[in-house]
């Protein structure tokens, strides 16, 4: 095995190892109304202020303008759902299509939807179409953190990936050094404590899309998709958690086969 050149070893880092910091999910892309309700009112950010307010009134026209505020920033959420799915590059094919497939069909039934409420002229009808917004497609509640869900989570197996490669060419240069008659022992134990963390990964988050991806806005109604997408949150923290420290422990395996000369 061809041992790394020392002037290598800080490429390492860079080109292996920053990337790490990319698996963060990021679910910050909209929140909901506190009259269409997808959060807790105390969480939500408010918005269609005016229109809600106006809808107080019960007309027609009024909720109606509700409806389609409402309606209008879901659909605004998804375009941008809709390029973070393309922008993601640790997505597989399969359920970067899955995600867009969802996301279309989200954006057909809240535009049909939309045309409902705006031909509608029944107060009744009205308000059970609001309500229909939220239950019926839960963009913030679901599609949201499904999105962050699944692209952190193939994130992390990539970055799995290349702490493999890295502690690889790592192992190669301790085996060199090892052969010189240096004592690798620090370097070792760094390289050992590195691919310890990396192996927990895996099993962590590699079955959060297959999880996350199939649930619905009638599960998430029912109460059985929350807990699933709780889990997953947790087992993506844990695993950015270990790579992170992963990433220290291969800087300190660096320092240790600098310090070595």
């Amino acid at each position: 095995m061809k041992p790394i050149a020392r002037g290598t070893l800080a490429s390492i880092v860079v080109g292996g190892l920053l990337a790490i910091g990319s698996v963060a999910p990021t679910y910050a892309v909209g929140t909901a109304s506190p009259l269409v309700p997808e959060a807790s009112t105390a969480a939500a950010t408010r918005h269609c202020v005016a229109e809600t307010a106006t809808a107080k009134d019960n007309g027609v026209g009024n909720l109606r303008k509700l409806g389609d505020c409402e309606i209008d920033r879901r659909l605004d959420t998804i375009t941008k759902l809709q390029s973070r799915v393309a922008d993601a590059a640790g997505l597989t094919a399969g359920d970067r299509d899955a995600l867009r497939s969802q996301l279309t069909a989200d954006t057909s039934g809240l535009t049909a939807l939309r045309a409902a409420i705006d031909g509608e002229t029944d107060v009744q009808a009205l308000k059970a179409d609001l309500k229909k917004i939220a239950t019926d497609f839960r963009i913030y509640l679901l599609m949201v953190p499904k999105v962050a869900d699944v692209i952190a989570a193939e994130n992390e197996l990539a970055a799995v990936a290349r702490l493999g490669t890295q502690a690889t060419k790592l192992q190669a240069r301790i085996d060199a050094d090892k052969a010189a008659g240096k004592d690798v022992s620090g370097a070792q134990a760094d390289l050992s404590a590195m691919t310890a963390k990396v192996a927990q990964v895996s099993p962590l988050v590699a079955g959060i899309p297959a999880a996350v991806l199939p649930l619905t806005p009638t599960q998430y109604n029912a109460g059985t998709a929350k807990p699933i997408l709780v889990s997953s949150r947790t087992s993506i923290k844990s695993g950015r958690g270990l790579l992170a420290g992963a990433r220290a422990d291969a800087r300190a395996c660096v320092a240790a086969l600098k310090a070595l000369g």
